[in-house]
C-alpha cells in the first residue's frame, strides 16, 4: 500500500510498522511510521483522533485498497 504523508510531500510504501504516539508537548496525536524518510504521517489534534486515522488507513489495506491520503486538518 502507498501512503501519502499529510503534507502531500512525500509517498511511502508502507513500511512494516505504522502506529500512534501523543505530542510530547501538547495533546495532538501523531501517526508515525518506521520509514526513514517519513517518520512523521500526519498530525492530528487529539490522540483518539489519530488513533481513528489508523484505524481507517487499516481498514483500507484490509479492503484491498492501494492508496491511502492521510487527512488534512
Amino acid at each position: 500500500m502507498k501512503i501519502m504523508n499529510q503534507g502531500r510531500t512525500m509517498i511511502i510504501e508502507q513500511p512494516g510498522c505504522v502506529w500512534v504516539e501523543q505530542h510530547p508537548s501538547n495533546n495532538h496525536g501523531i501517526v508515525a511510521s518506521n520509514s526513514k524518510r517519513a517518520p512523521e504521517l500526519g498530525t492530528y489534534p487529539t490522540f483518539e483522533r489519530a488513533r481513528e486515522v489508523l484505524a481507517e488507513l487499516f481498514e483500507y489495506q484490509r479492503n484491498g485498497k492501494c492508496n491511502f491520503y492521510m487527512p488534512r486538518e
